[in-house]
């Protein structure tokens, strides 16, 4: 009988004990003092030029409650109107009461809202404070226009006019990116006589961009609407054009020029800065475009020159994509990571593609 009543006994503490767990559950805060969130711009135009720099401040107060507690914090960004359905969030802290968005971060989280590049967006953000999926405390909507910026793009040559043939990851030719308009891509050099297209991806055939006639086309990532290929009637060199967004290009003849031993790039970004250089490649085939795979850099400033010397260096002041002059600025280098960097001594065009 003792040892049943034990039973009981014990039955009704754990009973008394879960049912003070699930009161405690249900216990509701009061907010003293309501949070805030304020930004250091309300309009903003995102630059892939610039992608590790901070692009925007949020500072916010956060709220108090009538009991000690603990919340977690992230701010919430939603397109204007969707009352933050599907909405991106960050997680921030208590301390410090800030939040730093590169341009980089910020244009991403815009995309993934389905925000269109090149276009001016307007979105609302908050800062929510919560303690489990059913307690949250927000603060006031922030509204702000942002446009993000359009990815880049990088294009290669593939064709038995180029030195990789029919090849499409054979150490293809590139295109250099206009520095102005990202849609603009240039290529002057030796073709061979043939004809060849353009792809978007090393060893992938689509998309491709070839022509329909006189019409810029591109195949779809399936492969169906493949386009023509771009013909070259006889060997030599050419400048070739071509804009993406207007579907418009050119192949022109043009000239060679002279043949350097070697060119190199130097500077503070490179593995030993302005020290030494680091030696590119070239081809019997294209002598004038010189190539370095896979080079380390960190955030600063590079230079390409020729024979190791600063006699003929070149130089611009646009980071990526641009055209370089003789003893011109330094490159700047905005964002560290491993590159292929090319360079065309003909019209002094370059470009570093991140890896």
């Amino acid at each position: 009988m003792k040892k049943i009543i034990n039973i009981l006994l014990t039955s009704m503490l754990f009973l008394f004990i879960f049912s003070c767990v699930e009161e405690d559950d249900k216990i509701v805060l009061n907010e003293v003092s309501e949070g805030n969130i304020s930004a250091d711009k309300s309009t903003l135009v995102l630059n892939n030029a610039t992608p590790e720099m901070e692009a925007i401040k949020f500072s916010y107060k956060i709220p108090t409650f009538d009991v000690l507690v603990v919340p977690q914090y992230s701010i919430e960004i939603a397109l204007k109107g969707t009352n933050f359905n599907n909405s991106q969030s960050i997680s921030t802290t208590k301390d410090p009461a800030t939040l730093t968005l590169t341009h980089k971060i910020f244009n991403e989280r815009l995309v993934a809202l389905g925000a269109k590049p090149g276009e001016e967006t307007d979105i609302e953000v908050r800062l929510r404070t919560f303690f489990n999926q059913n307690a949250n405390y927000y603060s006031n909507v922030l509204s702000l226009k942002v446009t993000p910026f359009v990815d880049l793009k990088n294009l290669y040559l593939v064709g038995d006019a180029t030195e990789a043939g029919w090849n499409n990851n054979n150490n293809n030719p590139v295109l250099f990116r206009d520095p102005v308009n990202v849609n603009k891509f240039h290529f002057r050099g030796y073709f061979a006589a043939g004809a060849f297209k353009v792809l978007e991806k090393l060893g992938e055939w689509h998309p491709q961009w070839g022509v329909n006639g006189s019409v810029v086309s591109v195949s779809n990532p399936n492969g169906s609407n493949e386009p023509g290929a771009f013909s070259v009637p006889s060997a030599g060199y050419y400048s070739f054009e071509i804009d993406i967004n207007l579907k418009t290009f050119t192949l022109t003849p043009s000239t060679s020029g002279n043949v350097y031993t070697t060119i190199g790039i130097i500077g503070s970004s490179t593995p030993d800065g302005w020290n030494s250089d680091q030696d590119m490649v070239t081809s019997s085939f294209n002598p004038h475009i010189w190539k370095i795979s896979n080079i380390s850099f960190t955030v600063g400033e590079a230079k390409f020159r020729a024979n190791n010397d600063w006699g003929t260096n070149w130089g611009s002041n646009t980071p990526f994509s641009g055209i370089a002059t003789s003893g011109g600025a330094n490159i700047p280098v905005n964002e560290a990571g491993n590159y292929d960097v090319y360079f065309n001594d003909l019209d002094g065009r370059y470009i570093f593609v991140k890896k």
